[in-house]
C-alpha cells in the first residue's frame, strides 16, 4: 500500500510540474519561442514540438487580405494533437507583449487571423504546413497593430504505474500589422550605450563578465560602430539602430570593407523586426579579415524610409594578442639572460678580502 501510494504521489507531482511548466497560457512571454522540449512521465518519450516563423511584418490596407505559411513540427518521440487559438497582442513595454482573447475594439486584430487547418494530429518527426489568412476590416484606422496565435499540442502518456499523463506545450508567433497606404517609417543610429540590454546579466563571475564587456563596448565603440583598433577573427562591427517613427522597421544592413581604394570584403545582414520606439544592436562579422592594416568600413541600412542611413567609419586590424605575445617573450628571454650573466660575472670575480666589501 505505501508503494502505491508513492506512486500515485509522483505521478500527480508529474502531472502538476508538466500543467505548471509547458501547458502555459496566452498570457505567457515565454511561449513566443521557436520550439520547446519537454520529457514525460513514460521512459524514452519526449514532446518536441517546433514553430516557424515566430514574428513577421507586413504593410496592408483596409480590406486588404494576406496569406501566410507556417509550419508546425513534431520533433519527439510521440504523436501530438495540435489546435490553434487566436490572441490580441498588447505592447505593454519595451521587452514584451501581453495576450488576451480577441476582442470587438477596433484594435483588435486577433480577430482578423483564420487559420486551415485549426486542428490536426501530427505523428514523431511530421510537420504540417498551416495556411494562415489575416483580412483587415474595412474602415480601419492607420496605425499599428499585432495579432498572435498559439498552436496548443499535447499528446497522452503512459506512467510507469500504468496510469495515464496528458502532456502539452504551447508555441506562439506575433504578426505586426501597419494598416494604411502612406507609412512614414524613420530610424537613426544611436551611440551603444542608448540601447538596453535585452536580458538580464548571468550571475556570478559570468555576470562580472559579461557587464565590463557592456561597459568596454559602450567606452570603445560609442558611436564608431567598430573599434578604432580592432582585432577578431570574425572581427565584429556593431550597428546600434533606433527606430524613431510609430510603424515596424525591418533593417538591412550592407556592411563594405575597403583597404584604400580595394574592396575586401562586402556582408549583408538582414536584422529582425524592430517595433516602434525599441531600439537594436546588431552585431554583424567581418569572417575573415587581414592580420593587419588599415580600413574603411561604408556603413549602408535600408529600412522602407525615405532615405538611407549611410555612414563612414576608418579602423586598423591589428593583432594585439600577438604583439603583447612577443613582447612579453621578448621581456622573459631579456630577463633570463641578465640573470645568466650576472651569474657568470658572480662565479668570475674573485672573493673579496676578509673585512672588505
Amino acid at each position: 500500500m505505501k508503494r502505491a501510494r508513492r506512486r500515485l504521489a509522483m505521478v500527480g507531482l508529474v502531472t502538476a510540474a508538466l500543467t505548471l511548466a509547458v501547458a502555459a497560457s496566452p498570457a505567457a512571454p515565454a511561449a513566443l519561442a521557436e520550439d520547446t522540449r519537454l520529457q514525460a512521465a513514460g521512459p524514452g518519450s519526449t514532446l518536441h514540438i517546433g514553430l516557424s516563423p515566430v514574428k513577421t511584418a507586413h504593410d496592408l490596407l483596409p480590406g486588404e487580405t494576406l496569406t501566410l505559411t507556417a509550419v508546425f513540427t513534431n520533433r519527439g518521440t510521440v504523436p501530438v494533437h495540435a489546435r490553434i487559438r487566436y490572441a490580441d497582442a498588447l505592447v505593454r513595454d519595451s521587452s514584451r507583449f501581453e495576450f488576451q482573447e480577441p476582442g470587438g475594439e477596433f484594435w483588435s486584430a486577433g480577430s482578423w487571423l483564420s487559420a486551415d487547418p485549426e486542428e490536426f494530429v501530427v505523428g514523431p518527426g511530421g510537420r504540417r504546413e498551416i495556411t494562415l489568412t489575416v483580412t483587415v476590416p474595412q474602415g480601419t484606422p492607420d496605425g499599428q497593430y499585432y495579432a498572435a496565435y498559439f498552436i496548443e499540442a499535447s499528446s497522452p502518456d503512459g506512467g510507469t504505474d500504468g496510469s495515464t499523463v496528458e502532456i502539452g506545450g504551447s508555441l506562439g508567433a506575433i504578426v505586426c500589422l501597419y494598416v494604411g497606404e502612406d507609412v512614414a517609417r524613420s530610424a537613426r543610429l544611436v551611440p551603444y550605450h542608448r540601447v538596453p540590454r535585452t536580458a538580464g546579466p548571468p550571475e556570478g563571475l559570468a555576470a562580472v563578465r559579461t557587464s565590463l564587456v557592456h561597459w568596454w563596448r559602450c567606452l570603445v565603440i560609442a558611436r564608431r560602430n567598430v573599434a578604432f583598433i580592432s582585432e577578431g577573427h570574425p572581427l565584429k562591427v556593431f550597428v546600434p539602430i533606433e527606430n524613431t517613427c510609430d510603424a515596424y522597421i525591418q533593417p538591412r544592413v550592407t556592411l563594405r570593407f575597403y583597404e584604400g581604394d580595394v574592396l575586401r570584403r562586402e556582408v549583408v545582414y538582414e536584422s529582425e523586426i524592430i517595433m516602434p520606439g525599441l531600439s537594436k544592436v546588431m552585431e554583424i562579422d567581418w569572417p575573415d579579415p587581414p592580420l593587419f592594416g588599415r580600413f574603411r568600413l561604408d556603413l549602408h541600412i535600408e529600412y522602407h524610409g525615405p532615405e538611407p542611413i549611410e555612414a563612414t567609419r576608418s579602423f586598423w586590424v591589428v593583432p594585439v594578442k600577438g604583439l603583447m605575445g612577443l613582447v612579453l617573450l621578448a621581456f622573459g628571454l631579456g630577463y633570463a639572460a641578465s640573470g645568466r650573466g650576472r651569474a657568470r660575472s658572480t662565479r668570475g670575480r674573485p672573493p673579496a678580502a676578509p673585512g672588505t666589501r
